[in-house]
């Protein structure tokens, strides 16, 4: 699987970079906005984690939607047609703990995800200053998670700090409106993303991370959810 991948992009950046492609529209577009995700597993094990406190904890914070930022190669094949290959950045966490005068208890969950894949957009409507697309793209997901548990009792302090990766493919669809100026444009797009969630495994030991109530069960990450965000796109070669 992970050869098809590295084929995909390579064929990708060759068609960007071959001589017939610079006779075409050259560009980079950026986005930034939010991104929702599903992350069962994580959120399960935050609950896990909680449960094993000595004192009643609470979850402050449970994955919410975060950082969506993005960054793409483009080559205009045709009119209506756009193609490139780029790099996502998402993350979110998680937080729970427990407080009082004694001292405190906290656990801090942060995922990251490093996509790295090829664009497709399709234009539906064109005028002269707006265009509505469909698009499209297939990432080689990298993700990783940090799992760190701290407590402060009576000047005693101890923390644990795990570190855990996981790899798996995913694909996007949405739509983008953009309004165009001379040698740029600028919009919105949104779009919703399909994560084949991917084992989580100890950076260190290699270990799978298992579900503390079933062995046989390995915990994953899980970006499917919607994105949303501001886009702009600048023509190099036009």
């Amino acid at each position: 699987m992970r050869s098809g991948w590295r084929c995909l992009l390579i064929a990708v950046l060759l068609t960007l970079l071959s001589p017939g492609a610079l006779a075409q529209g050259i560009g980079i577009s950026a986005s930034a906005g939010m991104a929702s995700q599903r992350m069962d597993d994580l959120k399960y094990l935050q609950q896990y984690i909680l449960d094993t406190y000595p004192v009643e904890g609470r979850i402050t914070s449970s994955f919410p939607p975060f950082t969506n930022i993005s960054l793409v190669l483009v080559k205009e094949w045709y009119d209506h047609i756009h193609i490139g290959g780029g790099y996502t950045f998402s993350t979110t966490g998680g937080k729970s703990s427990y407080s009082d005068y004694t001292g405190n208890i906290s656990t801090e969950i942060s995922a990251a995800s490093h996509r790295l894949g090829a664009y497709l957009s399709y234009t539906i409507l064109g005028g002269e200053r707006l265009d509505l697309s469909l698009n499209g793209r297939l990432d080689f997901n990298l993700s990783s998670v940090n799992i760190e548990s701290a407590i402060n009792v009576l000047g005693y302090t101890n923390r644990i700090y795990n570190q855990y990766r996981s790899i798996s493919p995913s694909g996007t669809a949405g739509l983008e409106l953009m309004y165009k100026f001379s040698g740029f444009s600028v919009g919105l797009e949104a779009g919703y993303l399909v994560d084949l969630a991917g084992n989580l495994k100890n950076t260190e030991s290699n270990n799978e991370l298992r579900d503390p109530n079933d062995q046989n069960r390995i915990l994953t990450t899980d970006w499917t959810g919607w994105h949303a965000g501001i886009k702009i796109q600048i023509w190099l070669v036009k």
